[in-house]
């Protein structure tokens, strides 16, 4: 587990400040290190716990080999170096599954999630084009929360960390405490506070020139499989663990 933070829309020298401190507010998500990485339009904050490529190579921010774009990660994309194999043109620094998102996203833009089985939350800052792109794995598994209010986005992988940078209200949806008590739980994208949502599971955000914009990338209905009917049990039993330890 690691733990993501960033804000777009906000001066540096305040931006730098604060995202320290939400990053400081999700350290026991990462405690084997920190980075950050602010520029005129963002900040970006990442906690680190090492799994794959323990060495100073797995460092996050991550650029990319041409210094264009910085990546916050967390999760892991068990096929990474299947697809790396199909990166052949970039050069790579670490082992790391993180640095494969970045070259993918150089290569195929916001269409290198189709490529990635795993388990993901991703941030990229495109310097050239002072883009953002924000990504959540299919499923949900890897969380994403975030607040905008006029040209302020502020996000995070837990709310505590919007609530302690001080740019998010600290007031109750009304409506989801009512749902909480009906339900025992708050339907996304709705959270319990007033103006902080979910990034939808398989959707992802593109942040440019104040402008935000979600889109759905994969839906589990629409996406069901059932070439498995009429196939005895033994052979939905293979196909089933065909499926499972694809990447492994």
């Amino acid at each position: 587990m690691c733990g993501i933070t960033g804000i777009y829309g906000l001066k540096e020298e305040q931006s730098a400040q604060v995202i320290r401190v939400m990053n400081k507010c999700i350290a026991h998500r990462g405690p084997d290190d920190e980075g950050y990485y602010t520029d005129a339009d963002v900040a970006l904050g990442h906690r680190r716990l090492a799994i794959i490529d323990l060495s100073p190579a797995g460092h996050q921010p991550m650029k990319s080999n041409d210094g264009n774009l910085e990546i916050i990660f967390n999760g892991e994309i068990y096929n990474f170096r299947e697809v790396k194999k199909l990166l052949s043109d970039y050069h790579f620094r670490s082992g790391s599954d993180t640095e494969m998102i970045l070259a993918a996203y150089q290569k195929w833009g916001k269409q290198c999630v189709h490529h990635f089985n795993g388990m993901f939350a991703f941030a990229i800052w495109d310097k050239q084009k002072k883009e953002m792109f924000i990504a959540r794995d299919r499923l949900g598994i890897k969380p994403v929360y975030y607040y905008r209010s006029n040209n302020l986005f502020v996000f995070a992988s837990e709310v505590r960390a919007l609530l302690e940078s001080g740019l998010v209200p600290r007031k109750l949806n009304r409506s989801a405490i009512h749902e909480f008590f009906v339900y025992q739980t708050v339907h996304a994208p709705q959270t319990l506070i007033q103006d902080v949502m979910m990034l939808m599971p398989g959707h992802y955000a593109l942040i440019k020139n104040n402008s935000f914009e979600i889109e759905e990338y994969w839906n589990v209905a629409k996406n069901a499989d059932y070439s498995s009917e009429g196939k005895s049990y033994k052979d939905v039993c293979k196909h089933v663990e065909q499926l499972f330890c694809r990447g492994c």
